[in-house]
């Protein structure tokens, strides 16, 4: 008698863990989850670098890939490294919806590309976090490999110091 009510209760336990496990990982499937990656903005949709403006079209792109299997209604995102606001962007409203398996490509602007090189610069970094705010306010985080732009930014570095070794050594000659 006593193992039929022990057997019981195992069985009752199991029945609870199961259920319980299956109610977590459908919520897990059911959350939203983006990738992120830089990429180059195809050479149309560009204008002449001497007439580009703070709000043109720049050289660099977001793409976000919606690998979940819910839709995802993108109001912005931000672009973070060390708790430290780099760039806020806030795509148009043809651009904010994100289907499962579909992306979407955020053109930064001359403005953002910039700010995030100059970052990159005098931080020294080639990853920086990815805050995503839905409609809704969901919030989605990844990582965004911004090595393109990192490279772009130890160059110029390299050019400053040289220039300044330069400047420096002239200034000396005239001593």
């Amino acid at each position: 008698m006593f193992e039929l009510i022990c057997n019981g209760l195992f069985t009752l336990l199991g029945v609870f863990i199961g259920w319980f496990l299956n109610q977590v990982s459908s919520a897990r499937q059911a959350r939203p989850r983006l990738c992120f990656s830089l990429c180059n903005t195809s050479q149309d949709e560009l204008i002449e670098k001497e007439l580009r403006t703070k709000t043109s079209a720049s050289d660099y792109g977001i793409e976000i890939y919606n690998v979940g299997q819910t839709p995802f209604i993108l109001d912005y995102f931000e672009l973070c490294h060390k708790r430290k606001l780099l760039v806020d962007c806030r795509p148009s409203g043809e651009d904010s919806r994100i289907l499962p398996y579909q992306s979407i490509t955020y053109t930064l602007m001359e403005q953002e590309s910039e700010s995030l090189e100059w970052h990159c610069k005098q931080l020294d970094f080639s990853y920086c976090k990815v805050i995503a705010y839905s409609i809704d306010g969901k919030r989605v985080t990844g990582k965004l490999d911004v090595s393109l732009i990192q490279i772009r930014a130890s160059v110029a570095r390299e050019m400053e110091s040289g220039a300044n070794k330069i400047g420096r050594a002239s200034c000396r000659e005239r001593v």
